[in-house]
């Protein structure tokens, strides 16, 4: 009956990650024909040309592909910002559970109770503004540009704060600081920080038995950064349909407990209005529960049903590896690596139950029993499903760490599961960590922010003045050095201010950027670009903005093109003058790489026309790939 209930575990078709690591073939040549330059130098300038000019191109073309991608960029722009409110509205809950119970002692005084309304959040009714004065925007500008481009800082201040202090730096630092959740710049920063604080926890940590399991402010952080949109879109799509259909049964009754099942038996007979028989009495042990015939028939065909449902879960998992977000992945990976480094000794379990006690403690079960809280599901569960759902969780946590009966004896039953699936399980954890590195990228992209002058961040004052507050008082561990920079920054600022009323509160737009700045000279020196790349970037970006904006019947967008009547073609258009810019600079670039001796006229600019066909055919696919990843975000934002 279990199994026809359940959707087929389907295999995953689509990547996951936000983040995903393509190389290209690198075809730039000089004019002997050679094809020998670095793949990244060309990732690099590539990402330096176009990231320089992003707002410009979305300003100048109007195709299908450019509409789609500022519709997904808005849309992941909207799902950063609830994912943003949603913890909020959680840290809320919070701290109140913890008054309530206060008050419900008669322990609370009037004013305590006028202090927890001004303590709450409104995520969503905090209007704009702006800092008093210009001076303290680019203070504060500067040295949240510091904050955010050095995450060591906050690495560090995460491991300073008390739990009463971690759920407001974790908002400031996951949903603002790192708040575009979808550009990886801020995603590599994010995990950069991770990094450091997790190779402190292993330096500091003398058992590996209890590492990453304590609630402690990494904990809480480990837990928190899986909240973010990305987590939120894999749960979506991999878990929403299954955990679903098992709440549908709502009088499939699962429990394995022997005194639950006991209880339970007593009272329906007594709810039928019969008298108990000989040999059932009240008030018997757990252990008197199980010896139970009656119990052992009832609990028997439940342990195999718990069993196929787990499996069913476990296929799920496995097979949306490829749908697991790259950040989530990439933790994974550091916890081995740093594993391996800490205990060399280690055995491949004990990785992998390190890597299982982030990637299910803190990620897969926490969802899978408060389903309705990561809003996987509309309506709380029935008592039924919510243990079956319970029960899951405990089955694949068993699986991934080391089991321990000891609280539960009754959980032994399911042993022989975690028997049969522990190679397969290990296998996948290790897989979670089979995923690139990103430092060179995010050399780069730090190199370009520093290039850049429209670097914003989206952050209330009331974020801005308790991070203040909070690097004030631990500013003697942050900045032991008089002449660092966050020292020197604080220095400037000066005392924190207090946190605003909450009607006072407001939303800034705060310009980001470094006090100390980088010139673009020495920004193409350090990526080690020459002015021979740049120029064939800046061809390449032009031609393909050129033939994006032609009509698709001009007969000069045939295949082999022929780049200088494209150019011709733009640069003579009627009643278009950004186009005939484009068109008249597209025909000086070709002069200026023939000169160079990059390309040759001879054979129709060759190595251009290869590399910008090339480019023409990935935006094509790119357009459908960006439409699936709109649907599949839509769905996700009206989840959350």
């Amino acid at each position: 009956m279990a199994v026809s209930m359940f959707p087929p575990s389907r295999t995953s078709t689509s990547s996951g990650s936000s983040f995903p690591h393509m190389t290209r073939q690198n075809t730039m040549s000089s004019h002997d024909g050679s094809r020998s330059m670095r793949a990244s130098k060309r990732y690099s300038v590539t990402a330096l040309y176009l990231s320089m000019n992003a707002n410009q191109r979305d300003l100048e073309i109007e195709d299908d592909l450019a509409r789609a991608q500022k519709a997904l960029r808005e849309l992941k722009a909207r799902i950063s910002s609830q994912s943003k409110k949603n913890f909020v509205l959680e840290k809320d809950v919070r701290y109140l559970d913890s008054r309530i119970a206060l008050l419900v002692q008669n322990r609370m005084a009037l004013e305590e109770r006028d202090e927890v309304a001004s303590h709450l959040d409104d995520a969503s009714d905090i209007t704009e503004g702006t800092f008093p004065n210009d001076e303290k925007t680019q203070k504060y500008g500067n040295l949240m540009f510091l904050l955010q481009s050095e995450p060591r800082h906050i690495a560090h201040l995460c491991r300073l704060v008390t739990m009463a202090e971690i759920d407001q730096l974790l908002q400031t630092v996951m949903f603002t600081i790192y708040g575009n959740q979808y550009e990886s710049r801020e995603e590599h920063l994010l995990l950069t920080m991770f990094q450091s604080v997790l190779t402190y926890q292993f330096d500091n940590t003398p058992d590996y038995s209890s590492l990453l399991r304590a609630n402690t402010p990494v904990s809480r952080m480990m837990t928190t950064y899986t909240r973010r949109g990305p987590g939120q879109s894999y749960l979506k799509s991999v878990l929403a349909d299954r955990i679903n259909s098992l709440i549908e049964i709502k009088d499939l009754d699962l429990e394995i407990n022997p005194l639950k099942v006991y209880e339970a038996m007593i009272g329906k007979i007594e709810a039928d209005g019969e008298s108990l028989p000989s040999g059932l009495s009240k008030g018997i042990t757990g252990e008197q529960a199980a010896a139970n015939e009656n119990v052992q028939r009832i609990i028997g065909p439940r342990i195999e049903m718990l069993i196929e449902i787990a499996d069913s879960f476990l296929d799920t998992i496995i097979d949306g590896l490829d749908e697991t977000p790259y950040g989530i992945r990439w933790i994974c990976k550091q916890i081995r690596s740093l594993t391996r480094r800490k205990y060399p000794d280690a055995s491949e379990q004990t990785v992998c139950t390190l890597i299982g006690g982030f990637f299910f403690l803190r990620f897969i079960n926490p969802a899978t029993v408060t389903p309705r809280s990561y809003m996987l599901i509309e309506q709380t569960p029935a008592d039924n499903p919510k243990r079956t759902l319970t029960y899951v969780a405990k089955i694949l946590q068993n699986l991934a760490n080391k089991p321990s009966y000891a609280k539960e004896p009754y959980m032994h039953k399911l042993q022989p599961f975690v028997h049969k699936n522990k190679e397969r399980i290990n296998k996948f954890m290790l897989d979670l960590c089979e995923v690139q590195d990103f430092y060179e990228t995010l050399e780069m992209d730090n190199y370009v922010a520093l290039s850049k002058r429209d670097l914003e961040l989206q952050i209330t004052l009331n974020e801005v003045y308790a991070t203040h507050a909070l690097l004030e008082k631990h500013g003697a561990e942050l900045a032991k050095d008089e002449n660092s920079h966050l020292n020197q920054l604080l220095s400037e600022i000066g005392a924190a201010p207090a946190q605003l009323p909450r009607k006072e509160n407001r939303i800034i737009n705060l310009p980001l950027y470094s006090k100390w700045e980088t010139p673009l000279d020495d920004l193409t020196a350090a990526l080690d670009i020459t002015q021979e790349e740049v120029y064939f970037m800046e061809a390449k970006s032009t031609f393909v903005m050129i033939m994006r904006s032609l009509p698709s019947t001009s007969t000069v967008t045939r295949r082999p093109l022929r780049l200088d009547r494209v150019a011709d073609a733009a640069g003579t258009t009627k009643n278009d003058s950004v186009m005939v810019r484009k068109g008249i600079r597209a025909m000086e670039l070709l002069h200026q790489l023939q000169d160079l001796g990059i390309v040759d006229k001879e054979d129709n600019y060759a190595l251009l026309r290869d590399e910008i066909e090339q480019e023409l055919v990935h935006l094509g696919s790119l357009k459908e790939k960006v439409l699936a990843e709109t649907t599949k975000l839509d769905e996700v934002f009206r989840t959350i």
